[in-house]
């Protein structure tokens, strides 16, 4: 089978299976005029933030690469950044410029108000429009793809079907000399010593279970008992019984590769294989991360239904509930029901989705993207100033 897919090249090297311009927001007192920026300009995503004025040490650290890295992403053919003033501006522009492409910066206080930044971003991201739609899809290989996989409204169909359907994909990418990123740290307690197993050596593997470990210590050190949120309501209702039963399940979706790095919030794979990225569990701060992280697409899988996706990267929606694919259908882009319903083997049901993986990479849309369900929210470690 095939395994090329058609991509955008980038000035450093990446492929992006998207072709937008973002306007980012520095901070959250900017995020009016991102949004007003993104709806005037087709061709745009908006990319607003919470923080960053206030924040310290590695908070504010994690927020300024997180923002740098969604810049950054190869699905990102220009940027307008909007800042408050020009230092922390200049920062964030300092950041992405190793990335070779434009870059522009409006700052509200100099611009003199909304109105006049609002105009004057515009005009910047009018002619980034119109300069990236003269770029034209290439035919790249599969080695090109950083693939995340997720899962969210998870229920006892996903450990069974869709998640082990996006392992297939995960091994197939990593094969092809890809990188694979996992995420949701929580989501491996009860069962993480089987995951670490598969590390390639002692020290990956002793990276995996600290960031397991620090995660639990912290859980505890709030006074919080991880067996009343974990599994989730929405995911009892959904059959899942013990933490440990969901983690199993939600392991599925790495495949069966070794594990060969373990990456930080929104920290970008350097080596070709499957890695874990220490991300919290909520599907958009866990999108987050691995769209700033560089992944070009995402499997998502849902068991109950989950309609999020992510601004920069691609989120593919995949269910095994046949209920959830007739009820949620406006949400749902792949359909393995087929694994419980009709006796699919999961090579069968992995197969078709690594094809639709493919179209997607090489411009087919998804249901988030049409209908634009698609929020950004970076994590938060410590307290503002």
């Amino acid at each position: 089978m095939d395994t090329a897919f058609l991509g955008y090249e980038r000035p450093d090297g990446g492929i992006g299976v998207r072709n937008s311009v973002a306007i980012l927001s520095v901070m959250e007192n900017c995020n009016s005029v991102v949004r007003g920026i993104a709806s005037a300009v087709q061709g745009t995503i908006a990319i607003p933030t919470l923080f960053v004025r206030g924040q310290l040490g590695k908070d504010y650290e994690t927020t300024m690469a997180s923002l740098a890295g969604l810049a950054k992403n190869p699905n990102v053919a220009g940027v307008v950044i909007i800042g408050l003033e020009p230092v922390t501006t200049d920062e964030l522009v300092a950041r992405i410029l190793p990335s070779g492409k434009p870059v522009e910066a409006v700052n509200v206080q100099l611009a003199g108000g909304t109105i006049e930044a609002i105009a004057k971003g515009t005009r910047y991201a009018a002619r980034m429009v119109r300069d990236a739609s003269r770029l034209s899809r290439v035919r790249v290989d599969l080695s090109e793809l950083v693939l995340g996989v997720e899962c969210g409204g998870s229920d006892t169909t996903s450990g069974l079907s869709s998640n082990p359907a996006i392992g297939v994909v995960a091994d197939r990418v990593v094969a092809a000399g890809g990188r694979v990123v996992i995420s949701e740290t929580s989501e491996f307690l009860g069962a993480e010593h089987l995951f670490a197993d598969r590390a390639v050596n002692r020290e990956v593997r002793r990276q995996f279970l600290d960031a397991v470990s620090a995660l639990e210590s912290n859980v505890l050190a709030q006074g919080v008992d991880l067996r009343g949120s974990n599994p989730s309501k929405d995911n009892i209702r959904g059959g899942l019984s013990t933490i440990e039963e969901k983690a199993l399940g939600a392991m599925a979706k790495a495949g069966k590769t070794p594990l060969v790095g373990v990456l930080g919030y929104g920290e970008a794979p350097t080596a070709k294989g499957l890695h874990f990225m220490a991300t919290p569990a909520p599907a958009v701060e866990s999108l987050t991360g691995l769209a700033a992280g560089g992944c070009q697409m995402i499997l998502f899988s849902t068991g109950v239904g989950n309609p999020i996706g992510s601004m920069v990267s691609t989120t593919v929606k995949v269910t095994g509930n046949r209920n959830t694919a007739k009820s949620f259908s406006d949400n749902i882009d792949f359909d393995v029901s087929g694994v419980l319903e009709e006796g699919e083997p999961i090579d069968s049901a992995g197969e078709r989705l690594f094809a639709y993986t493919r179209s997607v990479a090489s411009g087919e849309l998804t249901t988030s993207e049409i209908l634009d369900v698609r929020e950004t929210s970076i994590s938060r470690f410590g307290l503002s100033m």
